[in-house]
């Protein structure tokens, strides 16, 4: 048996065991025209860029964020873990959080922090 025929042999067996699934793929691939409109990139407003997020220890210091709006920090799978209500512009936060890098999102604002 050559080498062709084994491994037609063994796909098929795969497939008929159902351990390998093969998807029918159309004739022809959509296409779309590029346009510079369709891939612009919002700009930030001047209030998402005065923003300013520091950690020291187990503290998170927010500067310049609108009263009212929500400190949310997520671990580095995505996981939401903590979310606190901004009552101040510039307050400080005692977090207490395992070591590790998180992300931090007040509105637009994403931060990238570590907790050592």
């Amino acid at each position: 048996m050559s080498l062709k025929e084994r491994i037609k042999t063994v796909i098929t067996g795969l497939l008929t065991a159902g351990w390998l699934m093969l998807a029918a793929l159309p004739a022809q691939a959509e296409t779309t025209a590029f346009t510079p409109e369709a891939c612009s990139v919002a700009q930030p407003s001047e209030d998402t860029l005065k923003v300013k997020v520091s950690v020291i220890d187990n503290r998170i210091s927010v500067t310049d964020a609108p009263a009212g709006s929500r400190l949310e920090i997520y671990n580095i799978v995505g996981i939401r873990v903590r979310k606190i209500e901004i009552r101040h512009p510039s307050e400080e936060y005692v977090i207490i959080l395992p070591k590790g890098y998180y992300i931090v999102r007040i509105e637009d604002t994403v931060r990238k922090i570590v907790i050592r």
